[in-house]
């Protein structure tokens, strides 16, 4: 569905993707690990031409995203839902406004209907009594679940995640990791997830793909990524307490 073909970019002068090689399967969760600044996020921005490759080419269903401009390019855009990091929620609309924000600006839906589908996205997230509250008055985790209702409401094909669980506690990041997965077996969307947090990969991958110096090192599902060979993967896992056996370990202070 997403394949990128020998995409390389350089970012102040720093080769950041090298002949990247990669393909995501309709319908999967594809979870992109590494290390800060591994290039995680700059893949994501590939697929929706946010950024544009030095050399390469990505494909989304046979066409060529990173030749596109336009109308053409606006159209494939349209497929996306994209969940920010910061969750990029604007501060001076109620939630409901912010969720409803891509129906007013790409549709000529009644102010009624658009209110009525934020509602049931709220609800389908957990978040049925925020409308008239504004982000501010929602906690991290909040804010995200918000901005995921945002990425759902215009129906997409393919939700790009950046960091979902990046700043939240651990009971937060589980819940977010839940909801992740519902996405793909109520809606039935390719999920395309990047993160350093292994523990919510193995959680929600069906893939498991780890970047390293601009190329991916490991493709596998969790319970074969867990047990890779691939040096810089093991030193990734054990670096979270999660051994090659795939038991998860603890550090307990000497």
């Amino acid at each position: 569905m997403i394949r990128f073909e020998k995409v390389t970019k350089m970012l102040g002068g720093k080769r950041v993707l090298d002949a990247l090689d990669m393909e995501i399967r309709k319908g999967e969760t594809f979870v992109i690990v590494g290390t800060s600044g591994a290039g995680k996020s700059v893949t994501l921005k590939h697929m929706v031409r946010l950024l544009s490759p030095d050399s390469g080419r990505v494909v989304v269903d046979g066409e060529v995203v990173s030749e596109l401009s336009g109308g053409e390019l606006e159209r494939i855009r349209d497929r996306f839902g994209y969940l920010f990091q910061s969750g990029a929620l604007l501060q001076w609309l109620s939630v409901g406004d912010n969720v409803g924000l891509p129906l007013r600006e790409k549709t000529d839906m009644s102010d009624e209907e658009i209110d009525q589908l934020s509602h049931e996205k709220l609800a389908l997230v957990g978040l049925a009594d925020v409308f008239e509250k504004r982000p501010d008055d929602l906690s991290g985790g909040m804010r995200k679940r918000a901005a995921l209702a945002r990425a759902i409401i215009t129906k997409p094909d393919i939700i790009l995640y950046d960091e979902p669980t990046s700043g939240l506690d651990p009971v937060t990041s589980r819940a977010i990791d839940r909801l992740i997965d519902d996405m793909r077996r109520e809606l039935g969307v390719t999920s395309v997830v990047v993160t350093h947090d292994l523990h919510s990969a193995l959680a929600i991958g069906t893939r498991i793909g780890m970047l390293y110096q601009g190329r991916l090192v490991e493709v596998a599902e969790p319970d074969a990524f867990v047990k890779s060979k691939v040096k810089v993967v093991q030193d990734f896992l054990e670096a979270q307490y999660i051994t090659k056996h795939g038991s998860w370990e603890r550090m307990v202070a000497k």
